[in-house]
């Protein structure tokens, strides 16, 4: 073997023997994370340091996907996904490196897997070929020299949407500002104004420089081929040699040049910026070797910020500094940093806002911080952590390296982060010696690595700016020759030849996928018993291993409950566990949560059977040891029946809380935003949801705490004290319990109890509940790209089939990704096509309108003309199974039971559908054509986006707003 062992490490808490090895010719280090886990993980990263804000290190992350020696297909990335059962399929740029993971519990779709990324990273094909940086980077684009000039890229028009978040410019500019000697003070993703000075020379030195073995480390996880994985790793590392330099991402923090820096950002022309500034403060608080001060920190994260009655927190709140407050630890790489936010603000705050925090952090250094809160912090990270130790949502073995990461890169042992109850029970023992004091101490009070920042609302900005870079561009064409021109023209179709032109069909063959016989129809049943509760509802058990977690969900039937009222019920979710109650005030009653259980939370849930009846709940979960059950129960009692609503300041708080959230979410999803805005005027079940957490929602949000501060705050509490009166009521009460079987009887009986003295009525008649008004809607945000949806009831003319499932893979993977992302220079689009009839399209951080709408409309077309190979047909067919046989929690398979039961799906159903997926074929996908018609012509329209944009294809729009 070409490498040595240098050690091995038990690692208990992640149920693990971490192996440590060194490629002998290269120094390459590889780290194996041995276990029985199944779900087999890959994951190989590099030390690339940005220069400058020219986002290199990203684009040749998407580049690199883009076509390889041995696999010189144009995307075989995108082949990968369709013929693999991948449990996770991505790349990641840091702030100071990137990593490419892959998961599998398949071991022959593993190695495919590792095999493609290897030769990705290794010998990627843009050495060669330019257009791959043009496509995924930034080019020039002009199809005909009578056109406007423009910028078009995938990571262009993406970082064009991200950064336009004003949480990502306040978090960039405080690292700018306190590392101002280092590599941090870039923005790695790539700031707009400075990816078109990206050079192809540029591109290919970094990639010779950082993207050799010597500067990779690896990380393996699970059950794996261990001789297998390592070959594999060998053929490319054999050769290489050594580097000649080390990439020391290391640095010495100076104290920052400036104590307060302003700027600006964006939003919405015409809109008041009156409280609507940013307040930060950051400092400088611990490198790599502090292991034990990093977990410190979080833990004082958790004490000053972990909930709105945290001290730091609830003074900043209770001054009005912000309607939003957050804070907490954050790794940036080599530094971390101590952040704190004040959002919905006024720059003239910061004296006051410096003075509370200082005033707050020297009071619980002089006075001690009270034990039992420091208990509580700690008990909610190790609950944290327990959990996900056995949670198989996600893939463990990405996260584990991403963790191992976070001290391995900067020369300190990779198990650091991966034996956090070692340094959690420190923490523990030196709680009672103040040490949390002398960490706020040492790090806040008395580090002069610090400064502060105010970022300003500037109506406008961004069309400000858009406007003299489409300007700057016009007159850079106008200096042009016609030789000049004709050469962009010509090198812009170029481009679009090379997106039109399919792949060989011999290049094609060379990506690895699995066969039809690596397929299963098997299904696995969830088991679910269902027993009276009380009269009229059930308590449903879910047997599941949970490693002694008890998972407990309290369903309220909503089934007599008007529509308008959801707007009330969903803010009603959000304020429960949050409010005092009968027995605790909000202070006290977050220190029982955080002592007692892993947490209790509200939402609404609308499930939809075959037949479209609607079964609305509004749900309570909660977690907890086994040893806390009495505890927990009592919990959710008090929370969902005996909540008070006097503390008028509070409701503000997570209201405004709330639309804060919605407002990142308009940043980062409002693809599905969109989507399901549309939906919620073809299907009820989906005005439901856009009432509870849509535009809806928001707007209601923002009705709710304009009464909360006009004098109004007594109908808002009223509105919420009835809500939660009607809730009171046996009759509603249903129960799912996730856990061991033998504990069932006792959950059951403590729930029975603890709820007996509930009032009894009959409910009332289902509550007729129907779609909104079908109209093409168009809302104006504070961004540069837009999100382009459409929508439609498909129930009765769409079948949703193993077939349909197949065309739906086929439209993602082949015309969605190259009309939308790699012709149309989005960063991605959405396919949704549901059971119950719900059919989406949407794009996401996308360029255009119109012509995204007009690819939609292509659909039919390209399907009624589709013929598939057997071979590409196959990769369909296996992108469609591998969603289905994604790891779950103990959690998640508990719910997932409770959810078939209640639409009505059962596991038979799945089997069929499984044996339809298996048994398309491309002619029956091609006659879906006339099907798909039917929907998209009875579509209705949704984008949300740039304002100049929108206005100009205002023709399209019965009804244009401003959202955000």
């Amino acid at each position: 073997m070409t490498f040595k062992q240098i050690e091995t490490q038990e690692l208990p808490d992640i149920q693990s023997i971490g192996k440590l090895y060194e490629h002998i010719e290269t120094g390459a280090q590889v780290l194996y994370l041995e276990n029985e886990d199944t779900n087999k993980a890959f994951t190989i990263g590099f030390k690339t340091p940005p220069y400058n804000d020219n986002g290199i290190a990203h684009i040749i992350e998407h580049s690199v996907l883009n076509g390889s020696e041995k696999y010189p297909s144009k995307e075989p990335f995108v082949e990968l996904i369709k013929g693999s059962l991948n449990t996770f399929v991505n790349a990641m740029t840091f702030s100071d490196k990137t990593i490419y993971p892959v998961a599998s519990t398949n071991q022959k779709d593993f190695m495919h897997l590792v095999s493609v990324y290897l030769d990705a990273v290794f010998k990627p094909n843009f050495y060669s070929n330019p257009q791959i940086l043009a496509q995924e980077g930034w080019h020039y684009h002009l199809e005909s020299a009578e056109e406007e000039l423009i910028y078009k890229g995938v990571v262009y028009n993406e970082m064009k949407g991200a950064t336009a978040s004003p949480d990502r410019q306040v978090q960039h500019q405080l690292t700018r500002q306190l590392y101002p000697n280092s590599i941090y003070r870039h923005e790695s993703g790539g700031e707009p104004y400075a990816i078109p000075s990206l050079t192809q020379e540029e591109f290919i030195q970094f990639h010779q420089t950082y993207y050799h073995p010597s500067n990779s480390l690896t990380v393996l996880y699970g059950k794996i081929d261990e001789q297998e994985t390592f070959a594999a790793l060998e053929a490319y590392f054999e050769g290489a040699g050594k580097a000649e330099e080390a990439v020391d991402l290391s640095f010495e923090a100076a104290k920052p040049e400036e104590e307060l820096v302003e700027s600006t950002y964006s939003i919405t022309t015409g809109d008041d910026p009156t409280g609507k500034d940013y307040l930060a403060l950051g400092w400088h608080v611990a490198e790599p070797d502090d292991v034990l001060d990093r977990f410190g920190l979080e833990v004082v994260e958790e004490l000053l910020f972990g909930h709105n009655q945290s001290p730091l927190k609830k003074a900043l709140l209770d001054a009005e500094i912000g309607g939003d407050i957050s804070g907490g630890a954050a790794d940036f790489g080599y530094p971390t940093a101590f952040m704190m936010t004040a959002k919905y603000s006024d720059a003239a705050k910061m004296p006051q806002f410096k003075k509370i925090v200082e005033d707050t952090l020297t009071q619980l250094v002089t006075e001690g911080i009270d034990p039992e809160l420091i208990d509580a912090a700690l008990n909610k990270i190790a609950f944290q952590t327990k959990e996900a130790a056995i949670s198989e949502d996600s893939p463990r073995g990405v996260i584990y390296a991403i963790n191992a990461y976070r001290s391995w890169l900067y020369e300190e042992t990779p198990y650091a982060n991966l034996q956090f109850t070692t340094y959690l029970e420190q923490l523990g023992e030196l709680a009672g010696e103040g040490y949390f004091e002398k960490l706020i101490k040492q790090k806040l009070l008395e580090n002069s690595l610090h400064t502060a920042v105010v970022l300003k609302a500037e109506p406008g900005k961004s069309d400000r700016i858009e406007a003299e870079s489409h300007a700057k561009l016009q007159e850079y064409k106008a200096s042009l020759s016609e030789e000049e021109i004709q050469e962009l023209v010509d090198q812009t179709q170029s481009l679009i030849k090379r997106q039109e032109t399919p792949d060989k069909p011999e290049d094609l063959a060379k990506i690895p996928t699995l066969t039809k016989e690596d397929l299963s129809t098997h299904v696995e049943d969830y088991p679910l018993t269902e027993s009276t509760f009380y009269e009229e509802t059930s308590f449903y058990q879910a047997e599941q291993f949970t490693a002694g977690i008890d998972y407990i969900s309290l369903y309220v039937d909503l089934k007599d409950v008007e529509t308008e009222d959801y707007v009330w019920l969903s803010l009603l979710s959000r304020l429960v566990g949050k409010l005092g109650t009968k027995t605790y005030d909000s202070a006290a009653l977050q220190r029982q949560l955080d002592l007692y259980t892993g947490g209790i939370y509200g939402n609404i849930t609308i499930h939809e059977d075959t037949s479209g009846e609607l079964k609305p709940y509004f749900v309570l979960r909660g977690k907890a040891l086994e040893s806390s059950l009495n505890e927990l129960v009592l919990l959710m009692q008090e929370i969902l029946y005996h909540t008070q609503f006097e503390e008028e300041a509070e409701i503000t708080t997570v209201v405004q809380q709330l639309i804060s959230q919605f407002e990142r979410m308009i940043q980062s999803r409002s693809h599905v935003l969109a989507a399901n805005r549309g939906l919620s005027q073809v299907k009820a079940s989906a005005k439901l949801n856009e009432m509870v957490s849509g535009m809806d929602q928001f707007h209601f949000l923002k009705e709710v705490l304009s009464d909360l501060q006009s004098g109004k705050a007594a109908k808002v509490k009223t509105q919420l004290a009835e809500m939660l009166q009607r809730l009171s009521n046996k009759r509603r009460l249903h129960v799912l319990y996730v856990g061991e079987a033998e504990r069932a009887e006792e959950v059951k009986d403590a729930l029975q109890t603890a709820f007996n003295d509930l009032p009894e009525a009959a409910l009332g008649q289902p509550a007729i509940i129907k779609p909104g008004t079908k109209q093409n809607e168009a809302f104006v945000t504070a961004q540069d790209v837009n999100y382009v949806a459409i929508a439609s009831d498909a129930m009765d003319s769409f079948a949703y089939t193993g077939t349909a499932k197949v065309l739906a893979t086929t439209i993602r993977y082949s015309y969605l990704w190259n009309e939308i992302r790699v012709k149309g220079g989005a960063y991605g689009s959405m396919y949704n096509h549901q059971r119950n009839g719900s059919f989406a399209l949407s794009s996401y951080r996308d360029p255009n309108i119109r012509k995204t709408l007009t690819a939609y409309k292509g659909l039919p077309g390209y399907i009624e003309q589709i013929e598939l190979s057997d071979s590409e047909l196959l990769k369909y067919i296996i992108g469609t199974i591998s969603p289905m046989e994604q790891p779950k929690s103990a959690f998640s398979k508990g719910l997932t039971a409770f959810n078939r039961l209640k639409t009505g799906l059962t596991r038979e159903e799945l089997v069929h559908l499984k044996e339809e997926i298996l048994a398309a074929d491309s002619t029956t996908l091609a006659e879906l054509h006339k099907d798909l018609k039917e929907v998209l012509e009875d579509s209705t329209v949704v984008v949300i986006g740039n304002k100049t944009q929108i206005e100009k294809e205002s023709d399209l729009f019965d009804i244009v707003k401003e959202l955000y």
